[in-house]
């Protein structure tokens, strides 16, 4: 079966696989998303046809830039029709995928490299992610960099600079603070649903490090961005710094004024309805009880 559909963060998505070898064997981190084609239809935020006419590995119309995105490439060029051409690099600088999108990244095409299965499932999962985050910006969807814990019946998302110890402060809360489960912990999915006013965080088929692909889904509690410290000190954030934290931790391309304009539409309603917290703090147990006790402070009032 190499035509698949998928579900996340209540988006469906379709990969339309042309190669002759099974494409779930590519992806196993999706398999807790997927879903029937009959549940898909009609409903797809996008299509990914993946190895049929062959991208070349090379620029093409007007470089926008090349992007270091976790030590991994991405080179970015507009296409003289309109949409994108990315390049996506391993982490060693070879080929990965080449992949073209439209303008809203609805219809996307990738070529994937190399021979051996984890090089071409490294560049399908960066290909998807990516049509992902860009879609998802025409569905009040954001996809965060970013470590999140559940517990009180709301989804905790930790931010912060690469190092800074998102993981670490999410392994405090499981340790100390007694029914925390990890959600994800590198990149969920933000949604705001303007029908109802409400924010939910979701479990996606990324995770960083970390294996954790879970298909949940609890309403945003708190968003927390992190900076190491000698001592534990929280304070809530004022909007407009609470949309910065947001700002500087989801997936954004800048020169894409559409998409960017409705990216920064969907941070602004979430900040009027999810507290942000700044934290400086030690990698200890203090720190997650601290910052537990402030986002309960703020839901006992």
């Amino acid at each position: 079966m190499n035509h698949l559909f998928f579900r996340v963060a209540e988006s469906y998505f379709d990969v339309d696989y042309k190669g002759a070898d099974d494409v779930r064997l590519l992806m196993p981190s999706y398999a807790p998303f997927n879903v029937s084609g009959r549940e898909a239809a009609d409903h797809l935020m996008f299509t990914l046809t993946v190895n049929g006419e062959p991208i070349p590995f090379q620029g093409e119309g007007e470089e926008l830039g090349q992007f270091d995105c976790g030590g991994i490439n991405h080179g970015i060029y507009r296409l003289p029709e309109g949409g994108y051409l990315i390049l996506i690099s391993n982490v060693q600088g070879g080929s990965a995928c080449a992949m073209r999108a439209s303008a809203e990244f609805r219809h996307c095409e990738a070529t994937l490299y190399g021979e051996e299965a984890a090089n071409r499932s490294f560049g399908l999962g960066n290909a998807l992610m990516i049509a992902f985050a860009f879609s998802g910006a025409y569905h009040h969807i954001i996809l965060m960099h970013s470590s999140v814990t559940m517990k009180d019946g709301g989804g905790h998302l930790f931010l912060g600079k690469s190092g800074t110890g998102k993981s670490t402060h999410s392994v405090q809360w499981l340790t100390y603070l007694p029914e925390t489960e990890l959600l994800n912990d590198d990149n969920p999915a933000l949604r705001f649903h303007p029908e109802d006013g409400t924010v939910w965080v979701y479990g996606t088929p990324w995770s960083g490090k970390t294996p954790c692909y879970k298909n949940k889904q609890v309403p945003a509690r708190a968003i927390v961005r992190l900076e190491q410290f000698p001592e534990n000190i929280i304070q809530r954030e004022p909007a407009l710094k609470g949309f910065a934290s947001i700002l500087s931790s989801c997936s954004t391309m800048i020169w894409d004024k559409p998409s960017y304009r409705l990216i920064c539409d969907t941070i602004s309603e979430i900040v009027q309805r999810v507290p942000v917290f700044y934290l400086k703090c030690r990698p200890d147990e203090e720190a997650a009880r601290v910052c537990h006790a402030a986002i309960a402070k703020v839901y006992e009032q």
